[in-house]
């Protein structure tokens, strides 16, 4: 998200179509960042998100100070190769967001604990007892959390043990006071540990968390949302100036895709110059992503092509056109050139509800890269926009440039061609909300009965024997041959 929003800020000027409002917000991102023209409790949500990417150690509690600055400084130093400016608040903001909806985090107040903790509800499994505690365990990655109540002589042992645990001298960090205690360091399993003690009343309430690297942004914004008593939300002021910053940044992301209101072709017509092709230097106008079904056939969608001259793979090679429905939004391609790998459409009929899936495609093709972004989610609703049901919606990451990608199962399986995302200009613009992947995909039956339709067939094969796929290991070797760049000539 970072490199996509730079990229995209850098080249405002270069916009031929841009209007004044994109180049104002353009100009106001780039502007170096003043927490004092940000109210507290977004002062207080920028810190939750600098904790999340592992910048801050300390609870967020609106007071923009040195160690504020210095964790600022470093994420936008790392990120952005740069001192911070407003774009890098709005990335940080548009970040916490996402993981606060992707990860169902909920800041609450624990009675029997008397202390507010935030937790990703939907990554855990539900409470269990243990040694008069309670545990609970991700169900992705190894992020665990258990909770107790201990006297002083309990807190005392339990931190006397957890420095003993330890397993690296230099990884081991310690406060005592007469109200609190916190133990850090990283067990011999090679995962970081955080324990945090609190007198509430005449006990201590302990809350002890273990993750691997895969988890640690969890393990780091549950460590400083840790606060006895009540603590407000992480919320973000509707009207306030980092609100206004994220609809600058979303106003620039919108500058190159306008067709159609409260609804974004998930594809972007790239800048003038930006793709030229091998043999005679014609210059691509726009782009998408296509998946093969068979070694020669490829799939895209509608909107990619539709207005094409030509449509050719990303070395130039000409693609010949077998039919397309753009009430469906898909089109499908002959390739001259041999695919080395393919997929299998999933047999079954239809996604199914909280499915997980992966988004497979070339987001901002040549903007910020060339190579495959591969992003996970899951099926959020059985139908697409007014309820039509040829379409399914879902909540894998994608950005101009994913359209006409495929949607894999958990057998490497296409189960839905991406066609849109919401527009999350249009939504704040109507409802003053940031809606968070809000996306579209036609469901492999409709693909399918497509395809059929025209007699072309598609190979279930699957992969061209590339192996078994995992979908918790990541794909398989050859996987990105098998998903393809899409020029509009």
């Amino acid at each position: 998200m970072q490199n996509i929003l730079l990229a995209l800020v850098s080249a405002w000027c270069a916009l031929t179509t841009i209007d004044v409002a994109s180049a104002r917000a353009g100009a106001t991102l780039h502007a170096g960042f003043d927490p004092a023209a940000i109210a507290s409790p977004d002062l207080r949500f920028l810190e939750a998100a600098l904790a999340a990417t592992g910048d801050l150690s300390v609870t967020p509690d609106g007071t923009w100070d040195r160690v504020s600055d210095g964790a600022f400084e470093s994420y936008a130093a790392r990120e952005f190769d740069d001192s911070p400016r407003n774009l890098h608040a709005a990335a940080l903001a548009i970040s916490l967001l996402a993981r606060l909806e992707n990860q169902g985090w909920k800041l609450r107040f624990d009675t029997d604990l008397g202390l507010s903790m935030a937790l990703p509800e939907d990554l855990l499994d539900a409470p269990e007892p243990e040694d008069g505690g309670t545990r609970r365990w991700s169900t992705i990655g190894s992020l665990t959390i258990l909770t107790h109540q201990f006297s002083d002589q309990g807190a005392a042992d339990w931190h006397a043990a957890a420095e003993t645990t330890n397993a690296a001298p230099a990884a081991l960090q310690t406060w005592r006071d007469d109200t609190s205690m916190i133990t850090r360091g990283r067990l011999a399993d090679g995962r970081t540990f955080h324990t945090r003690s609190d007198r509430i009343g005449e006990t201590w309430s302990t809350v002890f968390l273990a993750a691997d690297t895969q988890s640690i942004a969890e393990l780091d914004l549950i460590a400083v949302s840790i606060t006895p008593g009540e603590a407000p939300e992480w919320q973000l002021s509707r009207d306030g100036a980092l609100a206004g910053l994220l609809e600058d940044t979303l106003a620039l992301l919108e500058a190159v895709d306008r067709d159609l209101p409260g609804l974004t072709p998930a594809s972007a017509q790239l800048l003038p110059g930006a793709i030229n092709l091998p043999e005679g230097g014609r210059v691509a106008q726009g782009t998408g992503t296509g998946f093969f079904v068979g070694a020669h056939i490829l799939v895209t969608a509608d909107h990619v092509v539709g207005e094409c001259d030509r449509v050719a793979l990303a070395d130039g090679t000409d693609l010949v056109p077998l039919g397309a429905d753009a009430s469906l939004d898909v089109a499908v391609f002959a390739s001259p050139t041999a695919a080395p790998a393919w997929f299998a459409l999933a047999p079954k009929a239809d996604a199914r509800l909280g499915q997980r899936i992966l988004a497979a495609g070339f987001p901002y093709y040549s903007i910020v890269g060339t190579s495959l972004n591969l992003t996970g989610g899951n099926v959020s609703a059985l139908a697409g926009v007014n309820d039509d049901s040829r379409f399914f919606t879902f909540t894998a990451p994608v950005q101009p440039g994913n359209s006409g990608g495929p949607l894999i199962d958990a057998k490497g399986q296409v189960t839905g061609l991406v066609v849109s995302r919401l527009s999350e200009q249009f939504i704040v613009e109507e409802t003053g909300s940031l809606p968070q992947n809000v996306n579209y995909a036609l469901n492999v039956s409709e693909l399918k009965e497509f395809l059929d339709s025209r007699g072309i067939a598609h190979n279930q094969g699957g992969l061209g024997g590339l192996g078994t796929f995992d979908l918790d290991s990541g794909a398989p070797k050859g996987f990105d041959s098998a998903v393809v760049p899409v020029l509009c000539l």
